[in-house]
């Protein structure tokens, strides 16, 4: 409350005690506040120049504390103009920058602290959500010093990432896959990614390049066709990945992330394909209709679809049948 008012900590706290009693005079305060009588009377001064106590009537000396809506109210108010004006000096500088900088939607980032600086600025930027393509080695931010992540999940940010298969080769989880998906990202595991990646919204991409003299460098993408481009190459990946499973020892489930049906599995899926229903499908492959569901609906997780017409298009297209 004190970055709002302006006050500082002593202020505030004479004015909690005060709304905790009917009314005060300075000695009386000073009595809850455990302070002097002098300094009661100054807090007491202070609060009746901020709006947030006012003299009793008859009784000059004694202050009551006003209802924090009314004593609080215009400081918010005029806060938020503050802050309205803060963005709307931000919106024409940032039209001052991309009218100077009209073709030059991509720019280059050199060191580690600065692209760490940008992927700060990355996740602060975006309202909706963060996407990201993570694959070895870590470049400038370590899962470990991610913690951003987690206070934009509790926020309501939403975070999709597809992690590269060889991350779970590691031992001990250094890219703490487990965690973040407890902390509530949705992460998919995909072998062989392209690149590493993080979008914000549709707004602003970063690209870890290879190392340039020595140095890691990233390129910084604004608004054009090559942020769609990457965009739109998230979410082929996304679509073509396998949901990342805790099992309940709270570790990554290593068998369901195989990348390969059963012969089985593809016999199952040239039935569906050919119409069969799932008693039919049973009948086929002598097991009970209740194993042909659970086994139809593992391997739409395993594909990280929702529908059985979108299970058969990713088995086609990864060559299942």
């Amino acid at each position: 409350m004190t970055e709002v008012t302006g006050l500082g900590q002593a202020e505030e706290s004479a004015y909690r005690v005060l709304l905790r009693l009917p009314a005060a005079s300075g000695p009386e305060l000073a009595e809850h506040l455990g302070s002097s009588v002098a300094e009661a009377t100054s807090l007491l001064l202070a609060l009746e120049n901020a709006g947030m106590a006012h003299p009793v009537p008859d009784t000059p000396a004694t202050y009551r504390a006003a209802p924090p809506d009314l004593a609080l109210g215009p400081l918010l108010h005029r806060r938020e103009r503050e802050l309205h004006e803060v963005r709307a000096r931000i919106a024409q500088l940032t039209d001052e920058y991309r009218s100077r900088t009209a073709n030059e939607f991509v720019e280059l980032v050199q060191g580690t602290q600065a692209i760490s600086q940008r992927v700060d600025q990355l996740q602060r930027f975006a309202r909706k959500e963060v996407r990201g393509l993570v694959k070895p080695p870590v470049v400038a931010v370590s899962a470990q010093d991610n913690e951003l992540e987690y206070e934009l999940l509790a926020t309501g940010v939403r975070y999709r990432v597809v992690y590269d298969r060889e991350l779970l080769l590691l031992q001990g989880d250094p890219y703490q896959v487990t965690h973040a998906a407890e902390q509530g990202e949705e992460a998919r595991i995909a072998v062989d990614l392209p690149l590493k990646l993080a979008i914000a919204d549709d707004d602003l991409a970063l690209v870890p390049v290879a190392d340039t003299q020595g140095e890691p460098s990233a390129i910084m993408v604004h608004p054009s066709g090559l942020l769609d481009a990457l965009g739109a190459l998230f979410e082929t990946l996304w679509v073509s990945s396998t949901p990342i499973l805790v099992g309940a020892s709270g570790e990554v489930d290593l068998d369901a992330l195989s990348d390969e049906p059963t012969r089985e599995d593809m016999r199952l899926l040239s039935l569906l394909l050919a119409g069969l229903t799932d008693q039919s499908m049973a009948s086929q492959l002598g097991l009970s209709t209740r194993t042909v569901q659970r086994r139809l609906h593992d391997l739409i997780k395993l594909t990280g679809v929702r529908t059985r017409v979108q299970l058969i298009w990713q088995a086609t297209k990864r060559g299942w049948i």
